[in-house]
């Protein structure tokens, strides 16, 4: 459990530290990202999903908001364009953080613990706990390029991963597109309730999930 608890937050360190950043430099802002998308969207709308894609995969590295710029995508393509490319870019995403953790995971590993034993623990404790966790990835900021890596770095078997993955991320996708389609710029009621709604189930789903298995988690 130490194992696990270190990876994550060391994972975790790692992504607020380049949100941070970037806040405080005002790169990458929400209302920059818009302004991208709006003079792209005067060129057409492949280049808008182009820059959709790509900056769901800088997500790996740099902390985006994601949910903002999938309500965008759906905003400026519609629902059916705009799923398809924002569900690109995350599962993009989330390959790349699984394949780079699977490849090249076992130095931070070694960093995190040298412990053999702490180590079969991290990766039984995902086994176990991982399938749910990448369900409700969606829950919180950086929790999927997180549980990507973990699916990656205790070697989860790729079918398996995209499959829990696409689960949490392709509904999630379809509701931001969709509410982002039937918003505007007078009325940006829907896009924000979503925002609000979408964070807020998952999260009770979380503490309730935490509830049930705390006596698993403490055994």
């Amino acid at each position: 459990m130490k194992a696990l608890i270190k990876f994550v937050l060391l994972l975790g360190a790692f992504f607020t530290f380049t949100l941070v950043v970037f806040k405080l430099l005002g790169i990458l802002s929400t209302d920059d990202i818009k302004l991208w998308l709006e003079a792209a969207m005067e060129l057409s709308p492949w280049i808008v999903g182009t820059i959709i894609v790509l900056l769901m995969l800088v997500d790996l590295f740099i902390a985006i908001p994601t949910l903002s710029l999938t309500i965008l995508s759906g905003f400026f393509l519609g629902v059916e364009l705009g799923v398809f490319y924002s569900s690109l870019g995350m599962l993009g995403a989330g390959t790349m953080g699984y394949v780079i953790s699977r490849f090249h995971g076992d130095k931070l590993l070694r960093f995190v613990s040298k412990d053999e034993a702490q180590i079969e623990e991290m990766t039984r404790l995902f086994s176990m706990f991982g399938p749910f966790s990448l369900m409700l990835c969606r829950a919180a900021p950086m929790l999927p390029e997180v549980t990507s890596c973990l699916a990656g770095v205790t070697k989860m078997p790729y079918w398996k991963y995209l499959l829990f993955y696409s689960i949490g991320t392709l509904p999630y996708a379809a509701i931001a597109a969709y509410s982002g389609s039937i918003s505007t710029v007078s009325d940006p009621g829907p896009a924000i309730f979503t925002f609000i709604a979408i964070f807020g189930v998952l999260s009770l789903v979380w503490i309730a999930f935490l509830y049930i298995n705390k006596n698993k988690l403490k055994s």
